[in-house]
């Protein structure tokens, strides 16, 4: 997929319904509508196996260029919630971070990224699986894009440890 300016079109996010990214994608490829959909790997662990998927960089949104034609014909689709208007000098840092994001995409695809910027130090979080599942505690430091420290209290002691950053989610 070429990601470059297309006379009387305009490349904008379009928000879509939860989950239907992927969908909204197929629909574009069959009806002619150029789109940018970034996937990135995503491991999940289920007991004791690791199943790989691709899914969206930016949950809810894919990238395309449109006019007033082309958008409505996506409303068509059924998985459409907006747009987002852009004006020309936006799409142009759009279409340079596209670019940009299209090449990161390339080279991320033999690793998994995770994408999780509200892990910042103080925050509250809880362990999701391992042997510390259920465990309330605070991001200590983040180690790598892999591996955090958290402080944990347990019986009434604070333990350091390193843990899977997916093995972690926000402490409601």
């Amino acid at each position: 997929m070429n990601i470059s300016k297309i006379d009387n079109m305009t490349w904008t996010p379009v928000r879509t319904k939860p989950r239907q990214e992927k969908k909204l994608a197929e629909y574009c490829a069959s009806n002619s509508v150029a789109c940018y959909l970034p996937l990135r790997k995503s491991l999940r662990r289920y007991n004791r196996r690791t199943v790989q998927h691709q899914v969206p960089m930016f949950p809810g949104y894919v990238f395309c260029a449109l006019d007033e034609d082309n958008y409505r014909v996506l409303l068509i689709s059924g998985t459409v919630v907006y747009r987002i208007n852009v004006n020309e000098n936006e799409e142009k840092h759009l279409i340079r971070d596209l670019v940009a994001l299209r090449d990161f995409e390339v080279m991320a695809a033999e690793k998994e990224v995770v994408i999780r910027p509200e892990l910042v130090p103080g925050a509250r979080i809880k362990v999701k699986s391992g042997p510390l599942k259920g465990v309330s505690g605070v991001l200590e430091k983040r180690k790598s894009d892999i591996l955090i420290t958290v402080g944990v209290e347990i019986l009434g002691q604070s333990v350091s440890t390193n843990i899977d950053i997916g093995d972690v989610d926000f402490d409601d």
